[in-house]
């Protein structure tokens, strides 16, 4: 994936300076994503939506989009009406937070009901979920392939992110891009080190079949795999009890 610096398309000009907005807010709050996404690393994008709520100004919502494929969905949101915006731009098939995934680029506007960029979506989102200043901007997770994602903050207000807001939230987005990629990282690696011992396990159990009932390596794995059915057990469990056991039990099925 190419780590080029996204292209930035706003209502206004917009420059580098974070204008007046207190750095320190901006490191304690990316000091607190990250205590909040290492202690809960089953939910890294609901605390990234969650301080984007309460960093960047003007925001009241937000969410994340994921694109795995060709298929989007929200992965997390700080509420419905963020959910609602992201769900008509997947029905239309576009929008700012589409358009910022796809094109890799930055999407800020501050009255969403006359953006002609995006003029269906823009006039529903405003009249029916209430959203008229949008930020959205793709997360550049590291060597995720397979899943591309993007950081969408709304609010009801016009005019609602100033050049600190979208400072801050180029900032927030590229620190919680870095995190959710170590968290993705790890979920991993522990998937692969289960996936390994659940091997492990089925080889042995498959060795004793083998060794006492003479068994080929087919024959040893489709007697587990008859055994998991009838039990309605999961073939891993069976593969242990026979591993501490050296004995496999399989009930018959009753009609």
């Amino acid at each position: 994936m190419s780590q080029t610096r996204p292209k930035v398309h706003a209502g206004t000009e917009m420059s580098s300076r974070l204008g007046e907005y207190d750095l320190l807010e901006v490191a304690a709050a990316m000091r607190r994503l990250s205590e909040r996404m290492a202690s809960h690393v089953d939910q890294p994008l609901e605390h990234l939506v969650e301080v984007a709520v309460d960093t960047v100004g003007g925001a009241r919502w937000a969410s994340v989009s994921v694109l795995r494929g060709d298929r989007f969905t929200t992965a997390a949101s700080t509420a419905d009406q963020a959910g609602r915006a992201d769900a008509l731009q997947y029905e239309l098939g576009s929008g700012p937070c589409v358009d910022a995934v796809l094109e890799d680029s930055v999407y800020v506007t501050g009255e969403v009901s006359s953006e002609p960029r995006w003029g269906d979506w823009g006039r529903r989102a405003s009249a029916e979920v209430g959203v008229n200043s949008v930020f959205s901007q793709r997360l550049q997770l590291h060597e995720e392939s397979e899943v591309v994602a993007g950081l969408n903050i709304y609010s009801d207000a016009n005019d609602a992110f100033d050049q600190a807001a979208i400072g801050v939230g180029l900032i927030l987005a590229t620190h919680g891009a870095v995190v959710l990629s170590e968290t993705l990282a790890t979920h991993r690696s522990r998937n692969l080190l289960k996936a390994l011992e659940t091997n492990r396990e089925i080889g042995v159990a498959m060795g004793i079949l083998m060794m006492e009932h003479r068994f080929t390596r087919q024959e040893a794995f489709d007697v587990l795999r008859v055994a998991s059915q009838n039990s309605n057990r999961r073939l891993a469990d069976i593969a242990v009890e026979v591993a501490d056991t050296g004995t496999l039990t399989i009930p018959t099925s009753h009609r």
